[in-house]
């Protein structure tokens, strides 16, 4: 009958691990503590960008320790070496993580998505890069860490609700209070430092002559894998074939989201490979067998589709960093492909060598995701300059704008200067951050965002004034009071205020011409209709930061109407209001 641990075993084994990874649990502890420190600073705290990249170089650096680790314990080196080498590796991730700009921008995140997707792989295969490589070993280490990952997220979890539960329970049957955040700091706690310490406890060696690494193929994954993953796999790839033969056919375009669901396809159709592996060839196996032989021929097809959906987008719009992984992804599946169809004896260990390096490549050089997607949209950017002379068609501006958006959301606007031919400046000196369609007006053009239809074909008109910010603070000097009125209900105030002992009441009522507003006994006629349509600002998906006002004069009042949003229909080149918002500003006459 089996035991459970003694508290002596456990604390042998943790102590075991802490002698075994020192470094790795220093960087979970770390990262646990700068975690914390993070949830309690406030969102302005100017602390928070430090704590923000001493967490991410904390997991970054976790996992770059262990694949060091793995590597000079199979190795059987020296451990000041693998310290020292763990430590100028890390110095270079926190140089890199803290190069990062203040506020973190997309890009960055992306770029440290890849390479902790890329560590993590390295993982895999560190421990057999210094020894003989075998095959079933590789596999079973591989199987070990993943079955170790569940295992441990799934103490943590238990761990978690069960010391939540209990805190819970003090806190209602005993009146004890704990301050807000206990809840969260557990989570860190557990998450960062048992998880850690539980997992590492489990990560077997892989040069250890006393205890190796024997294939021991779990019962359960070749049931998962035969009867639920492989049987979805085929059903995908039927669908895919069947899509391919569709647009053959009729010689249509694949649409762009191909790409994508090729890409799933044969990611999983890989890691199904790599399940089955093991007993792919046995003779009583016979779906797997056929599975493992015919998968990377079927894959050729596909493989056509994906290049030639991703090759035609980036023809039409350059490089973005999606379409840059999108690309790189299909190359590196065609090596894959071409390596496991060439090779007489592939090994396994190829498929995550490969996609690590591919990972790494990505992310900094002149090869980098970064680089290419920039230069690639620049170049675009240029094209049009070249143009500035001639007149834009609707889908060239539209275009144009997303270039420009993708450029300054990425890049700033100061990156196109070199190419606007001198239109750029003054803006960027009277605004260091201006938006979109001041860019697009500086360079002669009207922005226009993927949502805009053609004037000929659009038969609705749409203002919002985005300058528009309610925790601003307004200067309403010269006027005694302001409110805003709005489409979708009447304004409706009995004694609102009281001015030099007066007392007002404020209403509003629809007409035709659009308002009514009613102060106290006097009603001054708010033609709004009138107005938008002689305005010229009033136009398709017209988002602006120039404010539109109208004034109106009445013999006790000046009001001052405030546009902040307004759209409607149009038939027979006549604007029909349907919503509006404006803010209303009232000064009494003396």
């Amino acid at each position: 009958m089996s035991r459970l641990p003694s508290l002596q075993n456990v604390l042998n084994a943790t102590l075991n691990t802490i002698l075994r990874f020192p470094l790795e649990i220093i960087t979970a502890i770390s990262g646990t503590i700068f975690a914390i420190i993070l949830n309690e600073l406030e969102y302005q705290d100017p602390n928070k960008e430090f704590y923000q990249k001493a967490l991410m170089s904390s997991s970054l650096c976790l996992v770059l320790f262990l694949s060091v680790s793995l590597f000079f314990i199979a190795a059987k080196k020296n451990t000041i070496l693998r310290f020292v080498t763990s430590i100028v590796l890390g110095a270079f991730i926190v140089l890199f993580v803290f190069g990062f700009h203040q506020r973190i921008t997309e890009i960055e995140i992306q770029q440290f998505l890849v390479l902790n997707i890329a560590l993590h792989l390295l993982v895999s295969f560190a421990g057999f890069l210094p020894r003989t490589y075998n095959q079933d070993e590789f596999w079973e280490f591989n199987k070990q860490l993943f079955l170790r990952i569940l295992t441990s997220g799934l103490y943590s979890i238990v761990l978690y609700c069960g010391l939540a539960l209990a805190i819970l329970a003090i806190d209602k049957l005993f009146k004890v209070k704990f301050y807000n955040d206990i809840y969260l700091h557990i989570f860190f706690v557990i998450a960062g430092i048992f998880n850690t310490i539980f997992f590492l406890n489990g990560v077997p060696e892989t040069n250890n002559s006393q205890n190796p690494l024997v294939l021991k193929y779990p019962k359960g994954l070749k049931n998962f894998t035969q009867y639920v993953l492989l049987p979805l796999i085929s059903l995908y790839l039927v669908i895919l074939i069947c899509y391919e033969a569709k647009i053959l056919i009729t010689l249509s375009l694949p649409v762009g989201w191909v790409s994508y669901l090729v890409l799933v396809f044969a990611i999983f159709g890989i890691l199904s490979f790599l399940l089955i592996h093991p007993i792919a060839t046995e003779t009583a196996n016979l779906w797997m067998r056929t599975f493992s032989r015919w998968f990377y021929f079927l894959l050729i097809p596909l493989l056509g589709l994906l290049f030639w959906a991703i090759l035609y987008r980036i023809n039409l719009y350059g490089f973005t960093h999606e379409r840059y992984y999108v690309i790189l992804l299909s190359i590196w599946l065609s090596i894959v492909v071409g390596y496991f169809l060439i090779q007489k004896n592939p090994k396994i260990k190829f498929i995550p060598i490969s996609m690590c390096l591919a990972g790494l490549l990505s992310i900094v050089g002149p090869q980098s995701a970064n680089s290419i997607s920039k230069y690639s949209q620049l170049s675009r950017f240029e094209f049009y300059m070249e143009k500035s002379n001639q007149k834009l068609t609707f889908e060239q501006e539209q275009d144009l704008s997303s270039i420009v958006s993708f450029l300054d959301d990425n890049y700033g606007a100061a990156v196109m200067i070199p190419y606007a031919k001198g239109k750029l400046e003054a803006l960027l000196k009277k605004d260091k951050s201006p938006g979109y369609y001041e860019i697009m007006k500086s360079l002669g053009y009207e922005y226009r965002s993927e949502y805009d239809l053609r004037n000929d074909t659009d038969n609705t008109f749409y203002f919002y004034y985005y300058g528009n910010d309610n925790n601003k603070v307004e200067n309403i000097h010269g006027n005694d009071f302001l409110f805003s009125i709005s489409s979708y209900n009447n304004f409706d105030c009995n004694n609102c205020t009281s001015i030099e002992g007066k007392t007002y009441s404020i209403k509003s009522v629809k007409t035709d011409y659009g308002l009514d507003l009613q102060i106290n006994q006097d009603i001054i006629p708010l033609k709004i209709n009138e107005f938008v349509n002689k305005n010229s600002n009033f136009r398709r998906n017209n988002h602006s930061n120039k404010s539109v006002v109208q004034k109106i004069d009445h013999q006790k009042y000046a009001i001052t109407l405030n546009y902040i949003s307004a759209n409607g229909s149009i038939e027979e080149k006549k604007k029909i209001l349907d919503n509006y918002e404006i803010k209303v500003m009232v000064a009494i006459k003396k």
